[in-house]
């Protein structure tokens, strides 16, 4: 068996190729602003219906556990319209493709709300080739400026729905099947 390049040179091109530190607190409390600004778009968009005495919130405290952050508490959203209950499910921020998720469960299904660019209107996808004999190229990952909660929608065509009052409604008439 032939090597183009020794042991010595493969661990010191992979040294070279380091990626700066991740400030994994830094990471986690974004996380639980987004996640508060997330709760305060739903707050706003039920208040109506709040006020009136129609619908009920119910605020509880859910720990989640997350490679490199560890554990840490987040705030979990229930909802109650008559007898029908809707679950805001905090996921993470550790998920593939995006910065955050929460799950809204109802008694007839769930719905995905995720934390991307503010400008993405679907999942991008990002292959880097990189041939044997060509250079390695220091890429960044592109800096995002402003970050949005949206719908995803399922598979196979997946997109991002943006998070309005009436899409918002309209997933919690899905969930409960209304």
């Amino acid at each position: 068996m032939t090597y183009n390049i020794s042991f010595d040179d493969f661990v010191n091109q992979q040294i070279a190729k380091k990626e700066p530190p991740i400030d994994w607190t830094q990471r986690c409390d974004d996380w639980k602003k987004h996640l508060d600004e997330f709760y305060q778009l739903a707050e706003r968009f039920l208040q109506k219906y709040i006020d009136q005495g129609k619908v009920h919130i119910t605020w509880s405290t859910k720990q989640l556990d997350e490679e490199h952050i560890g554990s840490y508490d987040v705030k979990s959203l229930e909802i109650q319209i008559g007898t029908i209950k809707v679950r805001f499910d905090p996921i993470g921020t550790l998920v593939l493709g995006v910065k955050g998720r929460v799950d809204m469960h109802g008694p007839r299904g769930t719905v995905k709300f995720v934390l991307v660019p503010k400008t993405d209107s679907s999942p991008t996808i990002r292959v880097i080739i990189q041939e044997e004999s060509s250079e390695v190229k220091d890429e960044q990952e592109p800096v995002v400026e402003e970050w949005a909660w949206k719908i995803l929608t399922r598979p196979p065509n997946i997109k991002y729905i943006e998070l309005e009052e009436e899409s918002f409604l309209s997933t919690i008439m899905e969930v409960a099947n209304a």
